[in-house]
């Protein structure tokens, strides 16, 4: 957390609101002290305490975040694109993402977004994935099963065709949804993964 941008939009905050250090302290139930450290920049404040003196001006906590958090399009691209590992193994694309979101999700402009948006949307279709190949194994065991031991030439075709096609269609969609967030992040829009599940909120 960036304590010298936090100081400086509070103290900005304060004194165009027409607060006095001690009546801001008064107002958000801390210490005078509190206030004038914060604004000094000569501690680290609580995440408690931010929430508590930025909520007197109508802030919440994340948008306080955003102040204290740099740019950069090419940490955002890259994690982004880290998605497209889902081709190699669906549960790796879900995995690296979380480890990117989470190694900068404080320190980054748009990265818990972008987080949060790319694993829900991973997660779901590496889900969907796991069931498809799931579903298809269990179909061709039922057939194989229901008849004399024998599989004809046309079944293990349409078997083939069926769990081919499926996968097909989700790696498409994998490919079409990072490709367009890609030019969405590059042209500074917010991302958009659909459909997805929110596991996380």
């Amino acid at each position: 957390m960036d304590s010298k941008a936090l100081g400086v939009k509070l103290k900005t905050l304060r004194l165009k609101n027409g607060y006095s250090q001690d009546e801001l302290a008064e107002s958000a139930g801390v210490s005078l002290r509190t206030v004038q450290r914060m604004e000094n920049a000569e501690a680290v404040p609580r995440m408690d305490t931010v929430k508590r003196l930025f909520q007197i001006f109508g802030l919440s906590p994340d948008e306080v975040m955003d102040w204290t958090q740099t740019e950069d399009k090419g940490y955002l691209l890259g994690m982004n694109l880290s998605g497209l590992i889902f081709i190699v193994l669906p549960l790796l694309g879900v995995v690296l993402p979380l480890i990117l979101w989470m190694s900068r999700k404080d320190k980054i402009a748009g990265v818990s977004e972008l987080g949060r948006s790319l694993v829900n949307f991973q997660l779901t279709w590496a889900l969907v994935y796991y069931l498809w190949t799931t579903f298809c194994s269990w179909l061709m065991g039922f057939f194989n099963f229901s008849g004399n031991g024998d599989v004809s030439p046309a079944l293990v075709y349409n078997y083939l065709y069926v769990r081919v096609g499926g996968i097909f269609f989700i790696y498409l969609l994998e490919i079409f949804m990072i490709s367009l967030n890609t030019y969405r992040i590059n042209k500074g829009l917010k991302v958009k993964y659909l459909p997805k599940i929110n596991f996380l909120k």
